[in-house]
């Protein structure tokens, strides 16, 4: 076959890769939050927010990570776990129940085993019967092994209730822990009947425990706390030398000592004095919030340090394996690629970057942001939200870090809902007192006063090939600027479904794409809460929702449109993202993908490496996919340069050695024999 003959080959085949879906998922998370610890007769199980679980070998220290993107584990946000039978339960942040059984899972959640919530599921607990307790939100559950075949609710009047613990004491009495926003029914014992409330004084039950003879131990908020069957016996500060109230878990040793954590301790009872072991936190949401005792064994898990074993000299670290993050706490709307394809998301705790082809990730300590975003240069900028500091963006480029304080501003006092850059990489603020636009030092302000954008509270922008602006507004519909003229479409002389505009895009034909929200509830987030993808050409308007088309949800927070001209949709509802070519939808989601968590809030194309990055809400990191664009690799590739010897191949990626195939040098292809 001739080179030409080759090349053509490879060509089809790569307009045939367009189709397909995305693949090489990878989850990249921190496994630092460590929220179970359990142990059998070989393993010890590391149980992660995010991070999923880390199986330790105890002979050797090998460590296996069990997680969403290869399949060995629903979930990668772990809320309790039980060994049972030979079986390892699992209780999950957001994916119901699974048990793994010599590496094959079982997933019990709404659809097919009846709980309410796939979220929150704790207290594990097999009852002699051969039947189990599950405890989760706002309900505790009957469960045969398969399905659910009763529950009880814990407090029919609290906005936010689940089970924490479970326990059975010497005269089988079994009890129910329970958290409660509105610290009602917070200790339960129950019954084939139901839950019947405890009365006590001691605020929300975080963990229970019994001891060798049969006593009930509850790890409170005020305490630690004993009930002997007849009266309750409160250990606090004030009348012991427990160092701290709030305890966040208990274990009791095979010798009879009572082992707790606290904010800064861990701490261990003999039933007469406390020996006090400190935690060095690193900040103030960091502090050890798991125990369990293995024999001579006493291992810590914390939020922000990991996993910790006591010795001799105090409690000393073990480091996990595959946590490649140092925070899985990513905010909304967050999420950016630099120059050199480096990922900048802003966290709880601080800015994170992460290095997909080397690992490397930083965290740098700041006050909560509300956004990153990418300039047309590569330079990576951070919107800080107006009320929560002097300081609203900063600029990172390779050489500088340059930081714009309130003063910096032709105004005040407002809030940016949005920042974007243009096709000639000037800063737009959508605000809600209108649009500002700073061209080098010179910043435009367009409002109802000056203009005729008669509505200030802009929440979202997007630019067309023609360089006009598309601005939606909360209230006001859409507002097209061309330069010099403004045109609104609202719900009265167009078919916009609302005028509450969340989201627009504009693909590369010029078309506008955008999503509408409930005018009740603008700001919310839910399956309920949108009227699905809206499609303006300029002429013609078409809704995609739920009820006419694949569509998975109506409310998206984020669409970006990729360079084969895909709409790429991050949907709220937790149900997964979903693309759309104008003819075809797929949608992704943990039942048919390596995604980490169904709740995406923003996407970000990575278009030299062919790669798509997810953020996720509620601690649960990243996801990355290849795309798979037939048109990304080769349009990624640098212009020719004679100083330029690199070599790629068709997926961007460099290449050292390369055998036969057809390779790019100099932003040619060229065909290795």
């Amino acid at each position: 076959m001739s080179k030409q003959s080759i090349l053509i080959v490879l060509l089809c085949l790569a307009t045939l890769t367009a189709k397909a879906q995305l693949t090489d998922w990878q989850n990249i998370s921190s496994k630092n939050f460590v929220t179970k610890i359990i142990h059998d007769e070989n393993y010890v199980y590391v149980g992660t927010h995010g991070g999923g679980i880390i199986k330790i070998d105890k002979q050797s220290g090998e460590q296996t990570v069990l997680y969403r993107a290869d399949g060995s584990m629903t979930d990668n946000t772990i809320v309790d776990m039980a060994i049972h039978d030979g079986a390892l339960w699992v209780g999950t942040g957001y994916n119901g129940l699974a048990k793994i059984t010599d590496g094959n899972i079982e997933k019990f959640d709404m659809r097919n085993a009846g709980f309410y919530s796939n979220q929150n599921i704790c207290g594990i607990y097999f009852c002699s019967d051969g039947t189990m307790l599950v405890g989760g939100f706002s309900y505790l559950y009957q469960f045969d092994g398969k399905r659910i075949t009763n529950s009880f609710d814990i407090n029919i009047l609290s906005p936010a209730a689940y089970v924490n613990s479970i326990k059975a004491d010497s005269d089988g009495r079994i009890w129910v822990g329970c958290y409660d926003a509105l610290n009602n029914a917070t200790l339960c014992i129950y019954s084939s009947d139901g839950l019947v409330p405890i009365r006590h004084s001691y605020r929300n039950v975080n963990s229970l425990e019994t001891d060798a003879d049969g006593c009930l131990w509850m790890a409170s908020e005020k305490g630690l706390v004993k009930f002997d069957g007849t009266d309750f016996t409160a250990y606090t500060p004030e009348n012991s030398d427990l160092p701290e109230a709030i305890l966040y878990d208990l274990k009791a040793d095979d010798k009879g000592n009572l082992w707790m954590v606290s904010r800064h301790y861990l701490i261990k009872f003999d039933g007469t004095r406390f020996e006090n072991y400190p935690y060095q936190s690193r900040s103030d949401v960091d502090f050890p919030i798991s125990i369990n005792i293995d024999g001579n064994d006493v291992y810590v898990g914390s939020r922000v340090q990991g996993l910790f074993r006591l010795t001799s000299e105090g409690l000393k670290s073990i480091p996990l394996k595959d946590s490649q993050l140092l925070d899985n706490s990513f905010t909304l709307f967050t999420g950016s690629l630099d120059r050199n394809g480096i990922f900048y998301g802003a966290t709880l705790n601080g800015l994170q970057t992460y290095n997909i082809e080397t690992g490397e990730a930083t965290l740098i300590p700041m006050s909560q942001t509300a956004q990153t975003e990418t300039d047309g240069e590569g330079n990576v900028w951070v919107r800080w939200h107006w009320f929560s500091t002097d300081t609203c963006l900063m600029e990172i480029t390779p050489t500088a870090t340059n930081v714009y304080r309130k003063s910096d501003f032709p105004f005040s006092e407002i809030d940016m809902n949005q920042m974007k850059f243009d096709h000639h990489n000037r800063l737009w603020l959508a605000t809600t007192k209108g649009i500002y636009r700073r061209d080098g030092q010179t910043w435009t302000a367009y409002n109802k006063d000056n203009s005729d954008l008669l509505f200030n509270n802009v929440t979202c922008l997007a630019f067309d090939s023609n360089d006009r602006v598309w601005c939606g507004t909360s209230g006001g519909g859409i507002f097209l600027f061309d330069g010099s003229n403004w045109t609104q479409y609202t719900t009265k002389n167009s078919q916009l479904p609302s005028d509450y505009v969340g989201f627009v895009a504009v693909d590369n034909d010029d078309v506008l794409w955008l999503n509408c929200r409930d005018p009740r509830y603008p700001e919310y987030y839910g399956l309920e809460f949108g009227f699905g993808l809206t499609r303006f050409d300029g002429t013609r308007w078409n809704t995609y929702n739920t009820s006419n088309s694949p569509i998975p949800s109506n409310c998206l927070y984020e669409i970006k449109i990729d360079a084969d001209n895909n709409k790429w949709l991050a949907t709220a509802g937790y149900v997964g993202i979903a693309s759309f070519n104008g003819t075809d939808w797929h949608a992704y989601n943990v039942d048919n993908s390596g995604i980490a968590l169904n709740e995406v809030t923003r996407i970000t194309i990575d278009s030299q490496r062919d790669l798509i990055w997810l953020t996720h809400d509620t601690g649960s990191g990243l996801s990355v996919a290849r795309l798979n664009s037939h048109n990304t690799a080769v349009q990624s590739i640098a212009a020719p340069n004679a100083a330029n010897t690199t070599i790629y191949d068709l997926s961007g990626r460099q290449i050292a050695n390369p055998t036969k195939g057809i390779y790019i040098k100099q932003g040619k292809k060229f065909v290795k024999d």
